[in-house]
C-alpha cells in the first residue's frame, strides 16, 4: 500500500498560484488587455439563481459560472462529469450516466441540483446509481454555488448547488422570427454519440421553443484493470495459501455500463413590455447499466447440483415534467416572479429481463418572489417557497419506505449599497419540514438560517468579499428510515429510527467564505478560503456488522469541520495581431475532520492543482491543459487510500461564420492514466475513462 509521506510539501505546492501573483504583479505592466476573452465574458452574465439580478463578481457567495463554447466543449453524459473539472468540484462517478456533482466535499442530499431555479424532483439524491432527471445538452449555462445556499433554496443546499439554466421559456421577445440550432457529439473512449435539434419562433407576443436530443454510449474504455492496484494487492494477500478457482478480472472495459438516453420539450411563453408568462412540458428517458451491480440466482438443475447465475442490473428511468414561469412589473423597479414545476418520475431497476425494484417520485416545487425597488440604496427580495415529495419503492431492493415530504419557507435577500466600494447583503429563511412514513414515528420540524456578506471594491484592480452564514438542515427520509440492503454500493443502511435512536437532530452548520479577485489587466487572480463548522453533522458510519456478505452502515451524528481553498491565476504572455495567449494556474483543496474523534471524513477529495495555456486568434481557440490529483491518505476507517493521477487534456475550435458552425476537437486522458476519483463509492472497481478523442460541431441558423 502507497503512502504519501510528503503531504506538506504538496500542500504549500498548491500556493503556485499565490506565489505566481507576487512576482508577477512587480513585472506586469500597467495596459489593459484590449481583447476581451471568453472567460471575462462568462463573469458577466446575469446569475439566474442569484435573488437579484447580479453577475459572478456581485455577490458575496462564491459563484462560478460554465457557458458558452466552453459548455459545448466539456459537455458531458452526465451533470456531475459536465461540472467536475470546476473548482471545488468533484462528482460521485458511478459511471459516465450516473454521475452528481461533489462540492467541497459534501454531496448526496446536502448538493441540490436544480433547473432554472427549481428542484430536478427526481430520486438522484437518494443513491449514486440513480441518474439526475435532467441533461445538460440543452443548457445554455450551468451555475455553481460553493458553500451553503440553503437560505434561498432550502436546507437540502447546505454543501451548494448546481442550476441547469436553459431558455426553453422565452422571458423577451426573440431576436429573430425564426431561429434554431443543431449540435452532434462523439467520444471515443465511451463510445458517445449525441444528437441534439431546437427551433425558436413567434412574434413580439408570443414565442414557442421546440428541441429533441439523443444520446447512446457503449461500454466505458479504461487503461487497464478495473479494479485498482490497491485492492487486487489485499486480495492476493487474503487469498495467499488458499485454494481457489481462478477468476478472471476485468480488463479494458467495464461491462454493462452503455446507455441511451433521450428527451424533449415544448415551451410557450406570452411577452408584453411589463413581464412575460410561459409554459413548457419535458420528457426525458434513460435507460443505462449499473456497473459491477449483479443478482446472484441458483437454480437446481438436477438432485444436488446447483449453478448460480449472474444477471446484469440495469435502470430505465422517465420523467415528465411541467413548467410555469412568469414575472411582471409593477413599477419603480419592482416585480413579481413566479416559478412552479410539477414531475412524474420513475425508475425501474431490471434484472435481466424481470422487474427488481420500482421508485416512484411525485414532486411538486414552486416559488413566488416579490423583488422590491431601491429604496434609499436598499433593493431585495422575499417570497415564498414550497415543496412537495410523494416517494415510494416497491421491490425487494425497497430499503427505504414510502413517504411524504412538505417543506414550507419563507425567505428574504437584501442588499445595501453604501457607495461605489462598498455593497452589503443579508438573507435569512425560516423553514418547516414535515415527513409522515406509515407505521414509523414521523418528523416535523423546523429550520433557520441566516447569512451576512460585504463586498468591497477596494480599487479598480483589487476587491474581496466575506460572507458568513448559520444555516441548519432537516434530516431526509433515507437518514431517518432506510433499513436493508442498498445492493449498488454493497451496503446494508439503517436509518436512526429504525435503530430505536428516535429523530436525528437538525445539522447546524457555521460557515465562513473570503474571497479575494485582482484585475491588473494582463493578470488576473481570484483566492477563496472557506471553513465550516458543523453541529449534529449527519453520517452514514460502518460498522462490524454483516447481512448477506453486506457491511451493515449506521446514520449516526457527529461534529464535522470542512476547510479548504480554490485559487486561479491567468496571466496575459501575448495579446498581439498575431493572437492572444494566457496561461492558467489553479488549484483547490477540502479538508473534512470529524471534531469528535479527530478522524478524517469519508470520500474528502484530494487536493488538485494544474495549469493551463490557451491560444485564441480570430475564430480559432486552441488549449492545451495538465490537472494533477494528488494521492489521498486522509482517510476515514474502512476506507483505502487513492492513488495519484495527472490527466493532460488539448482541444481546438473553430468559429465558421456568425452566426455560423463551431467545431471542435477535444482529447482527454491522453497518456491513459489509471485515474480514480475518491469521492466516487467505485473508485476500487472502476477508473475514469481511458484516453479519449471527443468531436462536436453546433449549428445556429
Amino acid at each position: 500500500m502507497k503512502i504519501s509521506k510528503a503531504s506538506s510539501r504538496h500542500d504549500a505546492a498548491a500556493l503556485i498560484v499565490v506565489l505566481t501573483s507576487s512576482l508577477y504583479a512587480h513585472s506586469a505592466t500597467a495596459q489593459d488587455a484590449e481583447d476581451v476573452y471568453e472567460e471575462h465574458e462568462v463573469d458577466e452574465i446575469i446569475v439566474e439563481g442569484a435573488a437579484i439580478a447580479r453577475t459572478v463578481r456581485g455577490l458575496a457567495q462564491p459563484t462560478s459560472i460554465l457557458g458558452g463554447d466552453a459548455l459545448a466543449r466539456h459537455q458531458a453524459a452526465s451533470i456531475g462529469e459536465t461540472v467536475s473539472q470546476e473548482l471545488g468540484v468533484s462528482s460521485t462517478y458511478f459511471g459516465p450516466v450516473s454521475s452528481r456533482p461533489v462540492i467541497r466535499g459534501q454531496f448526496g442530499e446536502r448538493v441540490r441540483v436544480l433547473t432554472n431555479g427549481l428542484d430536478s424532483l427526481d430520486a438522484a439524491a437518494l443513491s449514486e446509481d440513480h441518474a439526475v432527471g435532467l441533461d445538460t445538452i440543452a443548457a445554455e449555462r450551468i451555475e455553481i454555488v460553493r458553500g451553503p445556499a440553503t437560505l434561498l433554496y432550502g436546507s437540502g443546499a447546505a454543501g451548494g448547488l448546481v442550476n441547469v439554466v436553459d431558455t426553453r421559456i422565452a422571458e423577451q421577445p426573440l431576436d429573430d422570427g425564426f431561429s434554431g440550432a443543431l449540435a452532434l457529439g462523439s467520444d471515443s473512449a465511451i463510445g458517445k454519440q449525441s444528437g441534439a435539434g431546437q427551433v425558436k419562433f413567434g412574434t413580439d407576443t408570443i414565442a414557442v421553443h421546440l428541441d429533441y436530443f439523443r444520446r447512446d454510449t457503449d461500454d466505458v474504455e479504461i487503461p487497464g484493470f478495473a479494479e485498482s492496484a490497491i485492492l487486487r494487492a489485499m486480495e492476493e494477500e487474503e487469498e495467499e495459501g488458499e485454494e481457489h478457482e481462478e477468476e478472471e478480472e476485468a480488463f479494458g472495459v467495464v461491462e454493462n455500463t452503455d446507455s441511451r438516453a433521450e428527451g424533449g420539450a415544448a415551451a410557450f411563453s406570452l411577452l408584453s413590455d411589463n413581464g412575460y408568462v410561459g409554459f413548457s412540458v419535458s420528457r426525458y428517458d434513460n435507460n443505462y447499466g449499473i456497473p459491477g451491480h449483479q443478482h446472484h440466482h441458483e437454480e437446481e438443475e438436477a438432485p444436488g447440483a446447483v449453478e448460480e447465475e449472474e444477471e446484469a442490473v440495469r435502470i430505465d428511468l422517465d420523467q415528465t415534467r411541467f413548467d410555469v414561469r412568469g414575472e411582471y412589473g409593477i413599477g419603480d423597479g419592482a416585480s413579481v416572479r413566479f416559478k412552479l414545476g410539477q414531475s412524474e418520475y420513475k425508475h425501474v431497476e431490471l434484472e435481466g429481463e424481470e422487474i427488481g425494484t420500482v421508485f416512484e417520485t411525485d414532486g411538486f416545487d414552486g416559488r413566488v418572489e416579490l423583488r422590491h425597488g431601491a429604496v434609499g440604496n436598499v433593493e431585495g427580495t422575499f417570497g415564498l417557497q414550497q415543496k412537495v415529495i410523494d416517494f415510494s419503492a416497491v421491490g425487494e431492493e425497497a430499503y427505504v419506505p414510502a413517504s411524504d415530504t412538505s417543506q414550507t419557507g419563507l425567505f428574504i435577500f437584501e442588499e445595501w449599497s453604501l457607495n461605489d466600494q462598498w455593497a452589503l447583503q443579508a438573507s435569512g429563511r425560516i423553514e418547516r419540514q414535515k415527513i409522515d412514513v406509515s407505521g414509523l414515528t414521523d418528523y416535523s420540524g423546523s429550520a433557520f438560517g441566516g447569512s451576512f456578506g460585504a463586498i468591497w471594491n477596494v480599487s479598480e484592480t483589487f476587491s474581496t468579499s466575506l460572507n458568513y452564514a448559520l444555516t441548519e438542515r432537516h434530516p431526509n427520509a433515507a437518514e431517518l428510515y432506510a433499513d436493508g440492503a442498498h445492493i449498488a454500493v454493497n451496503r446494508v443502511e439503517r436509518g436512526s429510527v429504525v435503530l430505536g435512536n428516535g429523530i436525528l437532530k437538525t445539522e447546524k452548520s457555521s460557515n465562513v467564505d473570503l474571497v479575494l479577485h485582482g484585475d491588473m489587466g494582463r493578470f488576473e487572480w481570484t483566492i477563496a478560503g472557506f471553513v465550516n463548522d458543523i453541529d449534529d453533522y449527519i453520517l452514514l458510519a460502518p460498522t462490524a456488522e454483516f447481512e448477506d456478505e453486506l457491511q451493515v452502515f449506521e446514520y449516526t451524528q457527529t461534529d464535522a469541520r470542512l476547510t479548504g481553498f480554490e485559487a486561479e491565476a491567468r496571466i496575459e504572455l501575448l495579446d498581439a495581431n498575431q493572437g492572444h495567449i494566457h496561461t492558467r494556474l489553479f488549484a483547490d483543496l477540502v479538508r473534512g475532520e470529524d471534531r469528535q474523534t479527530g478522524l478524517d471524513l469519508p470520500r474528502i477529495p484530494p487536493l488538485r492543482y494544474g495549469i493551463g495555456l490557451h491560444y485564441t486568434r480570430d475564430r480559432l481557440d486552441a488549449g492545451i491543459e495538465a490537472r494533477y490529483h494528488e494521492e489521498q491518505d486522509r482517510i476515514a476507517p474502512n476506507e483505502l487510500p487513492t492513488d495519484s493521477y495527472t490527466l493532460l487534456s488539448a482541444e481546438v475550435s473553430y468559429t465558421f461564420g456568425d452566426p455560423g458552425l463551431f467545431v471542435f476537437v477535444r482529447g482527454t486522458n491522453l497518456t491513459d492514466e489509471d485515474a480514480r476519483q475518491h469521492t466516487s463509492p467505485l473508485k476500487d472497481t472502476m477508473p475514469l475513462p481511458g484516453q479519449s478523442i471527443q468531436l462536436g460541431l453546433r449549428y445556429d441558423f
